[in-house]
């Protein structure tokens, strides 16, 4: 099948700023820029990418395609979950425990990704399907002990994503392709990100991730808590549009970096966690060059996105180089 060049420039930008996000998180208390910047991103990166990943799902219809799931997701992460824990341990000597039932850092994402997968087996009316997840999702916050244990609780978080993705079709982003929605995306993307400049704090992080229940997120009563994740699916999900309303249409200079998002989601990890033991972060806060905090996704991209070592990348993950 010929590949898309909208969906790969999607992917390609959007593992952009996976990094970037990455990069930021220990600096959003130095500026109110970076803190922007960082609200910005996550206000649709993690969205979007978990829709154009449920887009190219399919419903599980034998054995062999759980099979088939279990090789490409959950063996690549047991792999990363020992290999991640014994880089902490013994190059940066954190004293953790290895367990295969709390994802290490930004692994989550595949142990939600196969359950998302499954969970279409569950969701499956294209009628009631994302209602019922949206419904699941406010229950959940509810619930204390649904946590990152297996990343429960960000699994059903981004689910409703997944599922809107998985029911979409071709058609629906022919229109988003639209000239016209790109200008209204910029729009509108500009007064999110001016919006969060204004009034975003620091506490909205948690809310994003999708990590912990409301009892973690508000202070008092948590009765309401279930109209202010409904407002934060509302927010998320318009700033998910607009993000799919402005990527390129066709080929670019970053098009072939969608092919391989997986490889540099699993691999910047070792070369971030590298950056933050390292004197960067303090030669940045002494300095004032926050910029240089834009620039070191850009070259983490750049250095693992070398077909070298995308090569030594995918055997190691034991997956064949996309053409």
């Amino acid at each position: 099948m010929k590949r898309d060049p909208y969906f790969d420039n999607a992917k390609a930008v959007l593992i952009v700023l996976v990094v970037l996000g990455h990069t930021l998180a220990r600096m959003v208390a130095e500026n109110e820029w970076i803190l922007t910047i960082y609200l910005f991103v996550f206000s649709f990166h993690m969205p979007a990418f978990i829709l154009v990943s449920g887009y190219f799902s399919k419903k599980i219809k034998n054995k062999n395609d759980i099979w088939v799931l279990i090789k490409k997701i959950l063996i690549p992460y047991i792999i990363f979950q020992v290999i991640y824990t014994f880089y902490y341990q013994k190059l940066f000597d954190e004293q953790i425990e290895f367990t295969i039932l709390t994802p290490r850092w930004a692994l989550w994402f595949l142990i939600s990704l196969f359950c998302w997968n499954i969970l279409l087996l569950i969701f499956s009316s294209r009628k009631y399907g994302i209602i019922f997840s949206i419904i699941v999702s406010l229950i959940i916050g509810y619930v204390g002990e649904v946590n990152e244990w297996l990343s429960l609780s960000r699994t059903f978080f981004f689910f409703p994503f997944f599922l809107v993705g998985h029911f979409l079709e071709e058609k629906h982003f022919e229109w988003v392709k639209k000239k016209k929605n790109a200008l209204i995306g910029w729009g509108v993307l500009g007064l999110i990100f001016t919006s969060i400049y204004f009034y975003g704090e620091t506490s909205w992080r948690e809310w994003f991730y999708g990590r912990v229940g409301y009892k973690e997120l508000m202070e008092g009563s948590v009765a309401f808590g279930f109209i202010y994740k409904l407002f934060l699916y509302l927010f998320m999900g318009v700033a998910t549009y607009c993000f799919l309303c402005i990527v390129p249409r066709k080929h670019t200079f970053f098009t072939e970096i969608g092919s391989i998002t997986l490889v540099i989601y699993l691999f910047h990890m070792f070369v971030l966690k590298y950056v933050y033991n390292s004197f960067i972060y303090e030669w940045i806060k002494e300095s004032g060059q926050y910029y240089v905090l834009l620039v070191i996704p850009v070259l983490i991209i750049f250095i693992l996105s070398r077909k070298p070592i995308v090569k030594v990348e995918c055997l190691l993950i034991g997956i064949k180089m996309k053409a």
